[in-house]
């Protein structure tokens, strides 16, 4: 059985509802690729806490025996819940760990954490941020000053990341088209240190026209939160956006 855990929030509050009605949802598939059926809500936003504005960005890792359910509030402000199991019950940290958004984990075989994500900085630059802790529950130290990783002063939006052929592997959204030449569209990075990294190519990975099996296509307003999905030999076999 495949776990999709995912932001939504009422129709009725347009795109922008985001902003003050989004909640974690859990749905459950025995396809990879779906149709995906709603089981839980499994997270919302909390009075007279830290997240009490929304539940959004959501993603979940597996760190030992424990299920790592990172979010974000507002801008800048990541924190996570942890469970035994995929159903829960879900326990919440108080305060937030880390100040980024947008964050994407990834769970090193010693348990130590890696997060590469989103920080807007007081000029309104999207820069890419990494952060290290020796376990999801250790402090998180953000890596080279909080400076931009990304070359050229590239910005971004919604990451995801894996590990692959020795190197740490980004893709993400080309905030203002810098790396791509294509505004938003899929940009891929590698990194050998988790600090300097490289742009895999100028040619998008996809952008805002999705082909169709059918041989149809589609080109939507948005298309956002890459995420890619790998097997046990790390190969990615599926890209969701």
């Amino acid at each position: 059985t495949y776990h999709m855990f995912a932001s939504r929030w009422p129709a009725q509050y347009g795109l922008g509802g985001w902003t003050k009605y989004s909640e974690c949802v859990r749905a459950t598939s025995t396809n990879l690729l779906g149709p995906y059926a709603f089981q839980e809500v499994v997270l919302q936003k909390r009075a007279n806490n830290w997240d009490n504005t929304r539940i959004h960005n959501v993603k979940i890792v597996k760190a030992g025996d424990k299920f790592v359910l990172y979010y974000i509030d507002s801008a800048n402000e990541t924190g996570f819940a942890v469970a035994d199991s995929i159903t829960g019950p879900w326990t919440r940290r108080d305060q937030i760990a880390m100040k980024v958004s947008n964050p994407a984990i990834l769970v090193k075989p010693d348990l130590s954490i890696y997060v590469f994500g989103r920080l807007r900085d007081s000029a309104g630059v999207n820069r890419g941020i990494a952060f290290t802790a020796p376990a999801y529950d250790g402090l998180y130290s953000a890596l080279a000053n909080g400076d931009n990783l990304l070359p050229n002063d590239a910005e971004l939006e919604d990451p995801t990341l894996w590990w692959a052929n020795g190197q740490y592997n980004v893709l993400l959204n080309d905030w203002k088209g810098k790396a791509t030449g294509i505004g938003k569209a899929g940009a891929q990075y590698f990194s050998k240190d988790g600090i300097h990294y490289t742009l895999m190519s100028r040619e998008p990975v996809f952008t805002k026209t999705v082909a169709y099996d059918d041989g149809t296509s589609e080109t939507f307003s948005r298309r956002e939160r890459p995420f890619v999905f790998t097997n046990e030999k790390d190969e990615v076999i599926a890209l969701f956006t």
